[in-house]
């Protein structure tokens, strides 16, 4: 009775055995015929990105991205923004192309309403985001257009560029800032704007309500009053029917006395030098005056 036992227990291992080579050859024979073969070419070129599948190349990630560089004619090898002119000469190397002009570019946040300027108007309890949070009557922030605080791009950014602070708005350190853009698609506010890593000015405001409001919920919005926009020398400062719109590359080929005109004028002191922190106590006089 126990050798009938071990019998089958022995003809059993013997048959599923038998059965997974015959599946695993079955299996090594499909993928040799189904194998697609992979370019070496596209594999180089994958290798000198910085592999942040960030989609600034207008790419599902780096891979794509390779593919598309190596494969078809059209797509230039200066398109991976974070590799800036490192990665593109070195694309253009591989494929045989030419690098073409260098998109360098930086992040600023269009919002300086930190926590003791623009004040909460209740206490939210949800998920700590900045997206749940907005889903709630548009945050806990009076100011509905304002930052809401909650890191969301901190988060999103792989390069360590930004940091929340104790001010309640997060920061950019702009020498790890590649212009990537995914803090930009994080923001449910869609409160950080590209501008040229040398621009000379920052507009650290959104606002699209009238004075009344913003005064009641910021005390360093922009109230509209539109003085920059006429006195820009450039030309580079414009009123879109809602907000203010600053074109960097008009400012900076003006000149540095462009600066000097526009920030000064400014009563809110929320278009401003680079490093610049808004000083309502220093602005309420002019405002006064508008």
């Amino acid at each position: 009775m126990e050798s009938s036992a071990l019998g089958i227990v022995v003809w059993g291992l013997a048959f599923f055995t038998l059965l997974g080579l015959v599946f695993g050859f079955a299996l090594a024979v499909a993928a040799a015929k189904f194998q697609v073969p992979v370019n070496p070419l596209v594999e180089r070129v994958r290798d000198r990105l910085p592999a942040a599948n960030c989609g600034a190349c207008g790419f599902a990630g780096c891979q794509a991205y390779a593919e598309a560089v190596v494969e078809r004619g059209e797509v230039s090898p200066n398109l991976c923004i974070p590799g800036r002119a490192a990665v593109a000469g070195a694309v253009a190397e591989l494929t045989g192309k030419q690098p073409g002009a260098i998109v360098d570019r930086v992040v600023v946040l269009r919002c300086h309403g930190t926590s003791a300027f623009a004040p909460d108007e209740a206490r939210y309890s949800g998920i700590r985001t900045c997206t749940a949070a907005s889903f709630v009557f548009g945050g806990p922030k009076a100011c509905k257009n304002g930052c809401l605080g909650l890191g969301d791009c901190v988060d999103a950014c792989p390069f360590g560029a930004l940091a929340m602070t104790a001010k309640g708005i997060p920061e950019v350190d702009h020498a790890k800032c590649t212009g990537c853009g995914l803090c930009v698609t994080s923001c449910p506010k869609d409160l950080w704007s590209f501008v040229p890593r040398n621009h000379r000015v920052e507009l650290s405001c959104v606002a699209i309500d009238k004075r009344s409001v913003v005064r009641a919920t910021c005390m360093v919005g922009c109230t509209l009053c539109r003085r920059c926009v006429a006195k820009c020398p450039a030309g580079a400062i414009t009123w879109d029917g809602q907000t203010i719109v600053v074109d960097h590359g008009m400012c900076v080929a003006y000149g540095p006395s462009c600066q000097e005109i526009c920030v000064d004028i400014c009563p809110s002191i929320i278009l401003h030098r680079i490093g610049q922190l808004p000083e309502p106590e220093k602005a309420a006089p002019a405002a006064t005056e508008a």
